[in-house]
């Protein structure tokens, strides 16, 4: 490739690489203020960053300035990629272990760039460390991605192949001993001008997808979330207990569904204020939260009325947890600025029959929730049994 290409497709780079920054910065303005998108918005300011030392390079003082400078930045830039993608999926990242490694890399440049010219250490070293950090993301991707699993597989797949063209490049830099030959130079531009610019404007690409699913994801949960409580909505409630139901019918597993309604919240609004409405409802929720299992599936289908989906549960099962629930609301009443509001429920529990309908369940559970609540309220009445469980008198 001669010079005149080179210099083409490095600013050509410089170009790409600016337009993934800005693309990052608005999805980190637009987003949410994602930390990632702006992790790799500095990361693709890096890489426009050593393009451009690539293209001025003759400017510069020496040959091993350009050099040291241009490894410099590759690296800084491969671990910005890395914490941008750590940051994504909720991964701590190892700083000390990470400093030490740039620190280690950074001096062995120096040795034997300037101490102990070495073509084939100081031209592997970033390839190298490119080729190992990648494939860590990849793997990341692969084990700790959330849905959709297709974003993060073609993600995976991108950023594990430019990890091993980056291996690639690397294993060809050993070869070169203390001086290049000719013939393995140009190998080593081959993959470095072929491979290695298509694989980053992919990676970029990929990167802007894992953005967008994320966007996608984000507002499909808020079509389905409650905003004041943070459970599901009565639609989202209804889908996942669709699911729910579908498995246990699958399965002949059994499921149960419980109606909960906060008593007299009427007047706790008119006595309180609706501000303290709002709390005692998230309140509510928390507590309903804390007190079912990770599979189980919580929603608020109406004003203060909620629902449980418990699968893999039985009526026995579903009485405990709202045993918890009833527990808690006495120990923990809600506090705001001094002041306790002591909440109770009713509760209605109805068992899933293969033959139910998931109306037909709701229908059950509502019906048992109306005797309960006509049997005095702060009780549990499981469908098709009239006597209250538990009655709890509070006055």
């Amino acid at each position: 490739m001669n010079l005149d290409a080179v210099a083409a497709l490095q600013l050509t780079l410089v170009v790409v690489s600016a337009v993934f920054a800005g693309a990052n910065y608005l999805a980190w303005r637009l987003f949410g203020h994602p930390r990632h998108a702006l992790i790799w918005t500095f990361a693709y300011l890096l890489a426009m960053g050593q393009y451009l030392v690539n293209l001025v390079r003759d400017a510069l003082p020496s040959y091993e300035s350009y050099w040291l400078f241009a490894n410099l930045m590759s690296t800084l830039l491969v671990i910005t990629v890395v914490w941008g993608h750590r940051q994504r999926l909720g991964r701590i990242s190892p700083w000390p272990w990470v400093a030490g490694l740039f620190v280690a890399i950074m001096l062995a440049q120096l040795v034997f760039t300037l101490v102990l010219p070495r073509a084939d250490v100081r031209v592997s070293l970033a390839p190298a460390f490119a080729c190992v950090a990648l494939l860590h993301v990849a793997w990341l991707l692969l084990r700790h991605g959330p849905e959709p699993v297709l974003a993060q597989r073609v993600a995976a797949v991108i950023h594990g192949l430019f990890g091993l063209a980056q291996g690639l490049a690397a294993a060809i830099a050993l070869q070169f001993g203390a001086v290049a030959a000719p013939a393995q130079g140009q190998a080593y531009n081959l993959v470095n001008f072929a491979l290695m610019p298509t694989f980053f404007v992919a990676m970029g690409v990929a990167v802007i997808f894992l953005l967008a699913t994320d966007l996608s994801n984000k507002l499909r949960l808020q079509a389905i979330t409650d905003q004041l409580t943070g459970v599901s909505n009565r639609r989202g409630f209804l889908q996942a207990a669709d699911l729910l139901l579908a498995r246990a019918r699958r399965h002949r597993r059994p499921l149960t569904m419980v109606l909960a309604d906060i008593d007299l919240f009427k007047r706790v609004n008119d006595r309180y204020g609706h501000s303290i409405g709002d709390l005692a409802l998230a309140h509510f929720a928390q507590v309903l939260r804390d007190s079912v299992r990770a599979e189980d599936c919580i929603g608020r289908i109406g004003g203060e009325e909620f629902a449980i989906v418990m699968g893999e549960s039985s009526i026995e099962d579903a009485g405990r947890m709202v045993a918890r629930v009833r527990r808690t609301l006495q120990q923990h009443p809600l506090v705001d600025n001094g002041q306790e509001v002591l909440l109770t429920a009713s509760f209605g529990i109805a068992a899933f029959d293969q033959s139910d309908s998931r109306e037909a369940l709701l229908l059950r559970a509502d019906q048992a929730l109306y005797q309960a609540k006509e049997a005095g309220r702060d009780s549990v009445i499981v469908a098709a049994d009239v006597h209250p469980v538990g009655m709890v008198s509070h006055g």
